[in-house]
């Protein structure tokens, strides 16, 4: 029957670890376990220390205490036996050494560790990723407020103060003479606002070109399809084409430049006014906008 030195030393070799490894784990001597394995209990500073040092040495091995307590206390009361007379004798009290850190992993305790770390992670991102889309949200509503304060500008009519503006050369209309010199104004400013090529080309049987000299909202319609909407700016150029018939809408009929199938067009209407203009194969009619309501004399319904 091996001995209780034998039977730790066995169980080290079969888990592969030297003695000097088993006293890097316990800060023990390599000299009193070669000791134990050898069960040289004299060599030994004391009983307790045997004990103490058989004890760790049989958990760093997994062993129950029932494998090694009967042989340890026959070993110590053998040991005590032949110390009689000696000067130092082994104690006979037994004291309980509390067990060593076996350096185990535990999994419970490292999986609450990373559950509190992909927390906060996962609160750091959705923090980050609120942050951005409250931006993105406060950006797009920003674009889109200034694009609409900008059509809204330039659809609008104009103030009351600039409506008198179509009065002014009437007086010049009801004369017989000055009408040879109103239709010669426009044929210098004519022959300037027809380029050699267009910006935009138009094709079609009605082509139309249209000329901003202010900024101008405009929309053109097709039929019932609408083909453009939107400001043209100061020295922007639009074309467009269809087998037989436009419609357009300016925001600021004195602002733009028309051109028909090659042809200049003559202003459609003053600045600052809304004008209708329907172009077809044939020619050409401006929509005058409905009169405004004769005001009443007071007392009369």
């Amino acid at each position: 029957m091996p001995s209780l030195g034998q039977k730790l030393r066995q169980e080290r070799e079969k888990r592969g670890l030297t003695i000097e490894q088993l006293s890097a784990q316990t800060r023990i001597n390599v000299q009193y376990f070669q000791y134990i394995e050898a069960d040289d209990t004299a060599s030994l500073p004391g009983g307790f220390f045997y004990r103490s040092f058989v004890r760790q040495y049989a958990r760093l091995m997994d062993l129950p205490e029932s494998d090694y307590q009967g042989e340890l206390d026959r070993s110590l009361a053998e040991d005590a036996s032949q110390s009689v007379g000696r000067t130092t004798a082994l104690p006979e009290k037994t004291i309980d050494v509390p067990p060593i850190p076996t350096g185990r992993f535990d999994t419970a305790l490292e999986m609450r560790r990373w559950a509190w770390r992909l927390g906060i992670l996962a609160l750091v991102m959705a923090l980050c990723s609120g942050v951005y889309t409250f931006w993105d949200r406060w950006r797009i509503q920003h674009e889109e407020d200034r694009i609409a304060a900008a059509k809204a500008e330039q659809a609008a009519p104009k103030p009351a103060e600039k409506q008198p503006a179509p009065t002014q050369p009437a007086p010049t209309v009801p004369a017989p003479q000055p009408q040879a010199p109103a239709e010669q104004p426009p044929a210098p400013i004519q022959a300037s606002i027809i380029p050699a090529a267009p910006e935009v080309p138009a094709s079609g049987a009605v082509r139309l070109i249209i000329r901003a000299n202010e900024m101008t909202w405009v929309a053109v319609w097709q039929g019932d399809k609408q083909l453009f909407a939107d400001v043209i700016r100061a020295g922007e150029t639009r074309g467009f084409g269809s087998p037989n018939q436009l419609r357009i809408r300016l925001g600021n009929a004195g602002g733009v430049q028309l051109e028909w199938n090659g042809q200049a067009v003559d202003p459609v209407g003053p600045k600052g006014q809304v004008r209708t203009v329907e172009f077809r194969t044939d020619g050409y009619s401006v929509i005058q906008p409905p009169p405004a309501p004769a005001s009443k004399p007071d007392g009369q319904v």
